[in-house]
């Protein structure tokens, strides 16, 4: 059986409300979010906000989400084999998650619970307003994986959960098996909005830190050289500036790939992820696997949720081109 790449993180339906009275929705919600910003729900605030909703949305659709189903599901599609580790609900929601997962070794997916769904409220403008009920994803526990199937990985890919306990679950799995693992975080917004301080165990264990110049900036990161307390890789997305790699040398900026039409820029990070690792998973070496994880979320750009994600044959096409 072929190695495979664990990803282990956020699994979410991704429930799609269209809104036309944001600022009528944001008065009556009343926490002081603002327009186009997230936050967490505690499952008292995911009830109030179920019986909320009606008054000033329409429901408009349901996805899987999440910064691990994404890369999962992307990495699945570019024939890389891959596990997807973490935590739905054993609930309706949880068997559509499921059932969408197609490519994807499930077997260390744990159902219990309620599954995790982010709030999605979109403006005619095209502008989202997240609300994220973690729920099952809460409640990762280092227990969930074998430690001989991390061990036995290509790859490791931690993303964020939601509340403290996935994260301590998170650091425990990766000290556990210190030096056996090669490990890509990709914090996101949430774990980054912790601090670094939080990170720092994470941190040692990791081989290339994946992050936005936002997210970057929230850590103290400097983007001219590497700090001591970061990973030996630190990829730094910048958007249309391309992304930039730096290494304990030196620091290298890599061009964007232009999207034909750029439709959603949801999860395209998710796909760079993917594409970085399955090109490392590939032989390619560092500059290569950037230029094809940038390659693969630019054509990602160019649909909306899933339906434009890169597969194989498109990853082909590109590695042919960087050789």
């Amino acid at each position: 059986m072929p190695r495979a790449v664990i990803c282990l993180g956020s699994i979410y339906l991704h429930v799609f409300y269209e809104v036309d009275d944001l600022e009528g929705f944001l008065s009556a919600w009343g926490t002081g979010l603002s327009r186009g910003g997230r936050e967490v729900l505690s499952p008292e605030q995911e009830k109030r906000l179920t019986e909320l909703l009606p008054r000033f949305a329409r429901l408009a659709g349901r996805a899987v989400g999440g910064q691990a189903a994404n890369a999962a599901h992307a990495l699945g599609l570019l024939a890389v084999p891959v596990i997807l580790a973490g935590r739905v609900g054993a609930d309706e929601d949880g068997t559509f998650l499921k059932k969408r997962l197609t490519g994807v070794n499930l077997e260390h997916l744990v159902s219990r619970g309620e599954s995790g769904r982010t709030y999605i409220l979109a403006t005619p403008g095209g502008e989202r307003t997240l609300l994220m009920a973690p729920n099952a994803n809460e409640q990762l526990q280092e227990e969930d994986v074998p430690p001989e199937v991390m061990a036995s990985s290509a790859f490791v890919h931690v993303t964020s959960c939601g509340g403290k306990g996935p994260l301590a679950a998170q650091r425990h799995i990766l000290q556990h098996l210190s030096g056996r693992l090669r490990v890509c975080f990709d914090p996101g917004e949430h774990y980054a909005s912790l601090g670094r301080e939080a990170l720092t165990d994470l941190f040692d264990q990791t081989e290339t830190l994946l992050v936005t110049e936002k997210e970057w900036e929230l850590f103290g990161g400097n983007l001219r050289r590497l700090a001591e307390w970061a990973p030996p890789v630190v990829l730094v997305k910048r958007g249309v500036q391309g992304t930039r790699m730096l290494t304990p040398v030196r620091y290298l900026d890599f061009p964007p790939y232009a999207a034909e039409n750029l439709l959603d820029t949801g999860g395209s990070g998710d796909v760079f992820a993917a594409g970085y690792l399955a090109g490392l998973y590939r032989g390619l070496n560092l500059p290569q696997a950037i230029r094809l994880a940038s390659s693969l979320a630019a054509y990602a750009l160019g649909g909306t949720g899933w339906e434009r994600y890169p597969d194989r044959k498109v990853m082909e096409a590109v590695i042919a081109s960087l050789r």
